[in-house]
């Protein structure tokens, strides 16, 4: 089971990374942290299998990493989408929204706003939505 802390750090590796390592101080700007703070929790995340990280080359997430850092992108995409097209809520405003709400929805919530929606692809920002993978259960 992840924290949402956990799933932010996991989120901002994903984003800066795409496949390549991550520098601790790219965590930590991105995050808005210290880098020793960053380099407490990486060592959390390697310890539980969800980062690879070797000191002065930078992090990656493993599978379990990226498919838990992928689930909390689509969680908050689908919920950018849901909050602007059934809730009325402003494209430039729903980021904050669904950045506290994406750690506490159930995979059976995502299915149901996604099927209600018709299964976008994109966020109302334009970027895609990740698809969900089958047999998820890295969280």
């Amino acid at each position: 089971m992840s924290s949402p802390s956990i799933e932010d750090y996991l989120k901002a590796i994903y984003h800066l990374g795409r496949g390549e390592p991550v520098s601790t101080q790219a965590i930590a700007d991105r995050l808005e942290v210290t880098p020793a703070a960053v380099s407490k929790m990486l060592r959390t995340l390697s310890r539980d299998n969800l980062v690879q990280h070797r000191k002065y080359y930078g992090v990656r997430l493993t599978s379990k990493g990226e498919r838990i850092a992928e689930q909390m992108v689509r969680h908050h995409r689908l919920l950018e989408r849901y909050l602007v097209e059934h809730l009325g809520f402003d494209p430039d405003h729903v980021h904050e929204e669904a950045e506290i709400l994406e750690h506490h929805i159930s995979e059976r919530f995502e299915d149901r706003i996604a099927e209600l929606m018709g299964h976008p692809t994109e966020c109302p920002h334009g970027s895609p939505i990740p698809p969900k993978r089958k047999h998820e259960n890295a969280r």
